[in-house]
């Protein structure tokens, strides 16, 4: 189990104990943690950051750790595998969560659930705000073109390249939200996410509808 160094107290760590060390700088507060009893090859990502949890209170949900510049992602790997060694500092990037306002926006109240909640919200809001414009910008210029005898390879291409932009777009918002993992606890979390996907799904579905409309066109001979 990790321990603040001052855990060390009276005595002098041992080697083992500072080959096992590793210090976590978040924003001014700096801890040295240290994993007594495993070596670095031993201990996950995931055990890490709930370690991480402990000292600062950020949820693990909101959290963004680095290494030498480098993101850590895959909470099954190591931190031996992360290329953390004794003696690495690792970078921690995130907030607290208001605890009254997570009890008020979720049914376990948990700060936890709020932390998923946000980055659920960060990754719909931007689609709410411009997706169903864009696409009807799209279909209209697609209807623009249809109406033309011929397109040139500069038509083309715009239609081409805005209907990937949009494809692109929202299947990214996807994959980014499949990667949000909800505990079935967490029932206010789950239902904005399936939304969310519900809303991705629907936008993709007139994105695909237009593109299909605008195939004949791109491939058509000029």
């Amino acid at each position: 189990m990790a321990t603040l160094a001052s855990f060390f107290g009276w005595r002098k760590p041992s080697k083992k104990e500072l080959q096992n060390t590793v210090t976590l700088s978040w924003g001014k507060q700096r801890f040295d943690v240290s994993f007594k009893r495993q070596n670095l090859d031993l201990v996950t990502l995931k055990e890490f950051k709930l370690q991480c949890k402990e000292l600062t209170g950020v949820p693990v949900a909101n959290m963004k750790l680095t290494v030498s510049g480098a993101n850590l992602k895959d909470d099954t790997a190591s931190l031996a595998s992360c290329g953390i060694q004794g003696g690495s500092t690792v970078i921690l990037t995130g907030e607290k969560v208001n605890k009254q306002a997570a009890q008020q926006a979720t049914a376990s109240g948990n700060p936890e659930e709020y932390a998923l909640m946000q980055r659920i919200f960060k990754v719909l809001d931007p689609i709410k705000t411009t997706m169903d414009t864009d696409i009807k910008a799209f279909n209209t210029l697609v209807q623009e073109k249809k109406s033309q005898e011929s397109l040139s390879a500069a038509d083309k291409k715009i239609l081409y390249e805005k209907g990937v932009f949009l494809s692109e777009k929202l299947m990214q918002a996807l994959i980014t939200l499949d990667g949000v993992e909800c505990s079935p606890d967490f029932q206010t979390a789950r239902q904005h996410r399936r939304e969310g996907v519900r809303l991705l799904q629907a936008f993709l579905e007139r994105v695909d509808a237009a593109r299909a409309e605008a195939k004949p066109l791109i491939n058509s001979q000029s």
